[in-house]
């Protein structure tokens, strides 16, 4: 059995604005999203050993996983686990047609047409495709007892978690991502799957820090 514990990164401007980053977009942490990072380290630090800490090429999960290099480990880049891609929506601020086209978007998927995707973005089909490898090689990358820091983004973990727990896609959104919302996974060799906890902001109450 490996452990990952897979969670979100901290808040940008983007987030707060609530206008879609993507993949597309490689925006920075705001000061709150630093000061999550830092209450995820500090909770975190003494109670779990990890053995590897994953990143994604993206600024915004680096940031998140910085304060972890002060005990010696290095961000592994795992590019297979890049953000969705929205395409034209991505780093706009939404018009009302936008917002339509999103919540469209979001029933057609819900509906299991899993193909649908925005101009110039990816399908979760399509999405799932590039960023099942990295599981599909995780126990031959990493010993029967591991424990994994992933830090990801918040639709491509929902694409995840749907896939894994074996909800099937058209119930990703029944999965919560705040920033630096923390899912701890069970992940057998034989492909079974236990979640342990989803989508878990103790780190942020017990600092009195805004989820």
């Amino acid at each position: 059995m490996i452990t990952l514990y897979l969670f979100r990164h901290g808040e940008t401007d983007y987030n707060r604005q609530g206008i879609v980053q993507g993949g597309g977009i490689d925006a920075p942490l705001n000061e709150l999203g630093r000061r999550q990072g830092q209450a995820f380290f500090e909770y975190y630090k003494d109670k779990v050993k990890f053995d590897a800490v994953y990143c994604t090429p993206l600024q915004r999960t680096r940031q998140t996983l910085m304060p972890w290099e002060s005990l010696g480990h290095t961000q592994i880049e795992a590019k297979e686990l890049l953000e969705f891609s929205w395409g034209k929506l991505e780093g706009v601020k939404p018009t009302p047609d936008d917002i339509r086209q999103f919540i469209e978007m979001k029933l057609e998927w819900e509906g299991g047409n899993l193909h649908a995707k925005i101009e110039r973005g990816e399908s979760p089909i399509e999405a799932w495709a590039r960023t099942r490898p990295f599981f599909d090689t995780l126990h031959e990358r990493h010993s029967d007892g591991q424990t994994l820091l992933v830090c990801s983004h918040g639709r491509i973990s929902r694409i995840i978690l749907s896939k894994l727990l074996g909800y099937g896609m058209h119930r990703m959104n029944e999965f919560d991502h705040r920033n630096t919302g923390l899912n701890i996974l069970h992940l057998y060799a034989d492909g079974k799957v236990e979640a342990k906890t989803l989508d878990d902001i103790t780190h942020l109450q017990h600092f009195n820090i805004k989820g």
